[in-house]
Order: C-alpha cells, then sequence, then structure tokens
C-alpha cells in the first residue's frame, strides 16, 4: 500500500533557513488557519454588536423607568392632596372634643 503523490495534501516548498530545516506550507492548514481567523473576527463582531445593542436597550429602559417614575410621583401627590382635603374636612366636621360640643359651629 504505496501512497502516491496524489493522495497527499499539496504543499509547496519554502525556503531554506537553516542546513536542515525547510519551510513547507500546506494549503490545506492555510485555508484552516485563514477560516479560522475568519470564525474569530466575526464570532468578536457579533459579540461587539450584541454589546451595543443591550446598551442601547438599557438606556431606553432607564428613560422608560424614569418616565414612569415621574408619572408616578405625580399620581402620588395627587392622591397626598386629596388626602389631606379629606382630613381637612373630618377635622372640621367631627369634633371628638367633648368640652367643645356645646358651642355652636362657626360658618365661614
Amino acid at each position: 500500500m504505496a501512497i502516491s503523490k496524489e493522495d497527499t495534501a499539496r504543499s509547496y516548498k519554502g525556503t531554506v533557513i537553516g542546513d536542515n530545516m525547510v519551510v513547507s506550507l500546506n494549503l490545506k492548514w492555510l485555508v484552516q488557519i485563514i477560516s479560522l481567523c475568519a470564525m474569530i473576527v466575526y464570532s468578536y463582531y457579533r459579540i461587539e454588536m450584541r454589546i451595543i445593542e443591550l446598551e442601547d436597550k438599557f438606556v431606553e429602559a432607564d428613560t422608560h423607568i424614569e418616565d414612569l417614575l415621574a408619572k408616578h410621583e405625580q399620581e402620588e401627590s395627587q392622591k397626598r392632596l386629596a388626602l389631606e382635603e379629606q382630613i381637612k374636612f373630618y377635622e372640621k366636621e367631627l369634633n371628638i372634643n367633648p368640652l367643645s360640643w356645646g358651642k355652636k359651629k362657626r360658618k365661614k
């Protein structure tokens, strides 16, 4: 079972570095290295785009929270005003002090 020239990977002989060292470049390895670099670059690009997208959504959510907070503060202030009016009414109309029951109410 001899390996013929057609069964092996194609290589190009490079320059001689030393007396016994020869650099050869295997085309299959070259394609694999280039595809690996492309995958790494694409993965980095996808991660960067995802981070940018998440930052944009974070800013949008932050402004939405601020709007809701302002709305709830406004509703809370309106409820407090209504409760203050009710408290004033009850303080004026319901007098629990038994010593002042005989006095006539002043009309304003």
